[in-house]
């Protein structure tokens, strides 16, 4: 490759860098500081007089969190993902969150961004608002999913979950729900949550009835929750109860399709980037054009074949919601039945 189209290239994934940084920043400095040159050798990079060595590269893929493909982009049939390993400890999950929070606050940075949310199962942010249901899944991913050793004999105890855990996943929620977010929901969206507690239920993993019903309100409060702000098109937030009136920043779609995996496209500006989940709650990121241009149509496509409910639609925001309603009933009603 020739010097002159190495620095197109170079100028391209600087452009994309300039457009993940808050507008309030400047490049030149955001450079400097992260590579640790000079003003005006970040100046001369940004220009493509000087072209950035595979070490500043890499260095500032990771410090966007941005794969090595958001450099090339080439017509090719190879995506890279981005993706934190798994490992069997307790620390893995707060360092996990961390790493959500960081994105999301990312996100929320930059002006006009928009999520769209393939919801295979409910997202995960909703149950960060509620401390049960945080807790269970918190105890549910940590002993089921991650398989932490001091867990797998382990009854229920939220004791065993790091407090801090507690306090990024509330932090979580509140940036997501003041990013705008299309969601696009199905009959079975709920299914996940109400299968993870019968399991624990029948599999005596509670310690009482009392704990298992706990968390079956806790699931009935944020399925209200959410119902409400599709009534009003309004995220609910900490901060909904100010004098200013709330922005209108929710969609949510009803599919008849059923969806097959998590998928969410995040619009920052000129750049777009797709996460898909990966080990139940995990997920894998890429920032690849083709892929997420593709996933955008196949996104847009789906919501022309499903019915808004936010808003509109009362009737039938009602019926899905009171089917969700009941199918939590059924599970409580198994429960002290038993």
């Amino acid at each position: 490759m020739n010097k002159h189209a190495a620095s197109t290239k170079q100028n391209l994934f600087l452009k994309r860098i300039e457009d993940l940084i808050d507008s309030s920043t400047s490049l030149v400095y955001e450079l400097s500081d992260i590579l640790k040159v000079s003003t005006d050798s970040a100046y001369r990079r940004i220009r493509g007089e000087t072209l950035l060595s595979i070490d500043e590269i890499i260095i500032l893929c990771d410090h966007f969190n941005i794969s090595f493909d958001a450099f090339s982009r080439a017509e090719t049939d190879l995506v890279t993902f981005a993706y934190k390993g798994l490992e069997s400890k307790s620390e893995n999950l707060l360092n996990y969150l961390k790493d959500v929070l960081a994105d999301l606050t990312r996100i929320k940075a930059i002006p006009d961004s928009h999520i769209i949310y393939a919801c295979q199962d409910i997202p995960v942010f909703y149950h960060y608002n509620h401390h049960e249901m945080a807790t269970f899944k918190f105890f549910y991913w940590m002993r089921s999913i991650m398989n932490i050793s001091e867990l797998e004999i382990q009854k229920y105890n939220p004791e065993l979950i790091n407090p801090e855990i507690f306090s990024v996943a509330k932090q979580i929620y509140e940036l997501y729900a003041s990013v705008k977010s299309t969601e696009i929901w199905t009959d079975t969206t709920i299914q996940s949550t109400i299968k993870q507690i019968g399991f624990y239920w029948e599999s005596g993993i509670f310690n009482n009835k009392e704990e298992a019903l706990t968390v079956c309100e806790s699931l009935k409060t944020e399925i209200l929750d959410i119902q409400k702000q599709a009534e009003n098109s309004i995220k609910m937030t900490n901060n909904n109860n100010s004098e200013k009136e709330p922005t209108k920043n929710y969609q949510l779609y009803f599919s008849e399709i059923e969806i097959t995996n998590n998928c969410v496209l995040v619009s920052l500006g000129n750049v777009k980037a797709v996460y898909l989940s990966h080990f139940s709650f995990y997920t894998m990121k890429t920032m690849n054009d083709i892929y997420c241009n593709k996933t955008e149509e196949w996104l847009n496509s789906l919501i022309k074949k499903t019915t808004l409910i936010s808003g509109v639609s009362e009737k039938t925001r009602y019926q899905f919601f009171n089917k969700a309603l009941k199918t939590v009933d059924e599970l409580i009603n198994k429960i002290n039945d038993e």
